[in-house]
């Protein structure tokens, strides 16, 4: 397999579903496209109307409300969460409806909504306060809930925590005792502590790599170095000791870093190093000079990685993107995505820098840059946001290579800003049949208002003329209709189940 085919591949799994193969026969465009959007209105045992409707929100419409509305009132429990989640993402600031919430008769699709809201940060500390008051609330929704609190730096409440932290579940007790030390009471954690040294070792490994993760993720700082202690323990493995100081790497910086420095002296297999060493290429401050000299092996990676960790350290943002630009050159998938995520918080300039980078290194490298096709969608994606320019260089670029095209405007399509549908609508034309669908759709997304011929061909599209996959052909066939002046008509056609 090419390494253009692998990246093709990866694109069709993450825009969902297999390619329309049927012929455009259809002369009522609308009508198509009404007929298309109502498969997010009817649910499937496949779960194919979720997927559509994910699409959907993710077009951040606000013309798409009443559909929301709608589904929010579904039979369907899976569409009722979805249109909950999509009202909130709608609102300013995106927050959830808990009178919604309270409304679902359900309580595992309460659950389901409000673990999704703060997963995707659509909650407030008003919101999180009023569902604190359901009566029938499970212990691990009220824990959430008071970690999402603390993590906006808001007083966590005493609803549940103390229940909690005598809960049979390691996963609630754990969190739960995290959440009281941070509140200034040990009992509960050092409970914990001493019920999860009695665990076997596999599951006190499992137990404590989760509760590391979830300190991190809410800032639960006042565990950490106790946290670190536990895992001294020979029963506890390396990858469980390196999750544990990714944390501590952020949330106490000292701890941490001392931690990586005895990890990384004792721990010198090849596959512990990389997983180090990227650990410490991500901080975005608190990294000390010199402490890539710890990693250094003579192996190409690792030595890369060392001299960004360097870079990194000196605060120079310029040194630093020509470091991880190096690190990429190692064709390793790993250390090519972390490199990505991390030249996001360069200045924009520079981020660019990188992307390109990587997205011209993929398009004339050897085929041994096959390892970097799973990262070049998420690269280009976040290059079109920043520079769309950069993304037409490289369609112009990559002239013999078409499925990297599509990948490139399937870029600007995730864009949905102006100036990457002008890049879109100077490359129409030159491209395969699907890659000027992916233009037209681009064109569509980005601009508030499209020529009537552009409309004729989104209609097209939107009839399934051009070859998209399922989710992204309701987007073309909602912008077709709201972009002719007839959203509302399409969304009252729409029967939700």
């Amino acid at each position: 397999m090419s390494k253009l085919t692998h990246a093709v591949l990866l694109c069709a799994a993450l825009v969902g579903g297999s390619s329309a193969t049927a012929q455009y026969t259809r002369t009522d465009h609308f009508d198509g496209a009404v007929s298309t959007l109502q498969r997010c209105a009817s649910p499937s045992s496949t779960g194919e109307n979720h997927a559509l409707i994910v699409s959907l929100r993710a077009l951040n419409d606000e013309a798409l409300r009443p559909f929301f509305e709608s589904l929010s009132q579904s039979s369907n429990w899976s569409s009722r969460v979805d249109g909950i989640l999509g009202l909130a993402e709608l609102s300013k600031p995106r927050d959830i409806d808990p009178l919604r919430v309270v409304q679902l008769s359900a309580v595992e699709d309460r659950s389901t909504t409000i673990r999704n809201a703060v997963g995707f940060r659509l909650v407030s500390p008003a919101t999180i306060r009023e569902l604190l008051k359901l009566k029938d609330l499970p212990l691990l929704d009220q824990v959430v809930l008071n970690a999402e609190l603390h993590r906006q730096s808001e007083k966590m409440t005493d609803i549940g925590l103390r229940e909690a932290a005598t809960d049979p579940s390691d996963e609630v007790s754990g969190l739960a005792a995290a959440l009281l030390l941070e509140a200034g009471d040990d009992a509960a954690w050092k409970q914990f502590v001493a019920r999860v040294a009695t665990r076997s070792p596999e599951i006190r490994n499992a137990v404590i790599q989760e509760l590391a993760r979830a300190l991190l993720l809410y800032g639960v700082k006042a565990p950490i170095k106790s946290v670190v202690d536990i895992v001294q323990d020979d029963s506890y493995t390396w990858p469980t000791r390196m999750i544990v100081n990714g944390s501590a790497l952020v949330l106490d910086p000292p701890i941490g870093q001392q931690e990586w420095r005895k990890f990384t002296t004792h721990e010198r297999g090849q596959s512990a190093l990389v997983r180090a060493g990227l650990q410490l290429m991500s901080q975005e401050k608190n990294v000390e000079a010199g402490m890539g000299s710890a990693l250094r092996n003579g192996e190409p990676l690792v030595e890369a990685i060392a001299d960004a960790i360097e870079a990194n350290a000196s605060g120079d943002p310029k040194a630093f993107a020509s470091a991880l630009e190096v690190v990429i050159d190692r064709a390793n998938r790993p250390s090519a995505e972390w490199a990505v995520r991390r030249a996001a918080g360069l200045p924009p300039a520079l981020g660019a820098q990188v992307w390109r980078h990587l997205l011209t290194l993929f398009l004339s490298a050897p085929t041994n840059t096959s390892a970097l096709s799973t990262v070049v969608l998420d690269c280009a994606s976040r290059l079109a946001l920043v520079d769309a320019g950069a993304i037409e260089s490289l369609i112009k670029a990559a002239e013999g290579e078409r499925q990297f095209q599509e990948i490139l405007i399937l870029a600007l399509c995730n864009a949905a800003t102006p100036e990457a549908a002008t890049v879109a609508e100077r490359v129409r034309g030159t491209l395969t049949r699907r890659g000027d669908a992916l233009a037209i759709l681009a064109v569509a997304r980005g601009k508030p208002n499209l020529s009537p011929a552009l409309l004729q061909e989104l209609g097209i599209v939107a009839a399934g003329g051009g070859d998209l996959d399922p989710t992204l052909l309701v987007q073309a066939a909602w912008l077709f209709a709201r972009h002719s002046g007839r959203g509302d008509q399409a969304l009252s056609q729409l029967k939700i189940k």
